[in-house]
């Protein structure tokens, strides 16, 4: 029988905030404006789970061939994060039941954050849904030089579990997930996965030890319990 689970990672985008779609338009009009089409289902195969580097790298490369300079690159991804930032003040939606399922298990386990977002989008969200004091730590876009599906982000998170006095297994961690790419992350990282099916179909996700159709129905006892677990 699988061990108790003793933290949970959450993902961020498309399992907190419903934002996948908004990130979407926002490569779409950043690199319009550059002359180079993102087709809408390119991204959602190739460039999902990556941070705003890798996917404004790859839909680059796929276009023209080449990937761009480091200055362009770097432009693009100031120039998305300001127009992200605009949208998350008008009030990017949540998911219904991501703010009390968090809530509820942080009260009894360490709680962090894994994400290819750039720190401060995560920051403010939590800060305007009064999060912030629920996450022990936050792994963005800038503390990693690779994105999902390398594990890089989740074995940060793990050391960043074990800095805070975290003396189980990686085993022993939860990843709440909402992409294919995530969840090869996670379990690449050692840990159990529970998937929503957010922005993939639930066929899509079976990767995960479990997969729920949306949060509101993951329940605090589905992780507080590993009675439902799977063994491998």
């Amino acid at each position: 029988m699988a061990g108790k689970i003793q933290a949970v990672l959450f993902d961020f985008n498309g399992v907190i905030i419903d934002d996948e779609r908004v990130h979407l338009e926002l490569f779409q009009e950043v690199l319009g404006r550059q002359g180079v089409a993102l087709d809408e289902e390119l991204y959602w195969r190739e460039f999902l789970g990556m941070d705003d580097r890798g996917a404004f790298s790859g839909a680059w490369e796929h276009a023209l061939g080449k990937s761009p300079d480091e200055a362009h690159l770097s432009d693009m991804i100031r120039e998305k994060a300001t127009l992200y930032r605009k949208r998350l003040e008008e009030g990017l939606p949540l998911y219904e039941g991501s703010v009390s399922l968090i809530r509820a298990l942080s009260k009894s386990l360490p709680l962090g954050i894994v994400s290819g977002a750039l720190r401060e989008e995560i920051r403010r969200t939590l800060q305007i849904a009064g999060l912030e004091k629920a996450f022990g730590f936050i792994v963005s876009a800038e503390d990693t030089l690779r994105g999902k599906p390398d594990p890089e982000g989740y074995r940060i998170g793990f050391e960043q579990l074990k800095k805070s006095g975290f003396s189980g297994s990686s085993g022993d961690v939860l990843v709440i997930e909402d992409s294919v790419q995530g969840v090869e992350a996670a379990r690449d990282a050692g840990m159990k996965t529970f998937a929503v099916g957010h922005t993939y179909p639930p066929s899509a996700l079976t990767l995960a030890d479990r997969v729920f159709g949306h949060i509101r129905e993951i329940r605090p006892d589905d992780i507080l319990t590993a009675s439902s677990f799977r063994v491998d």
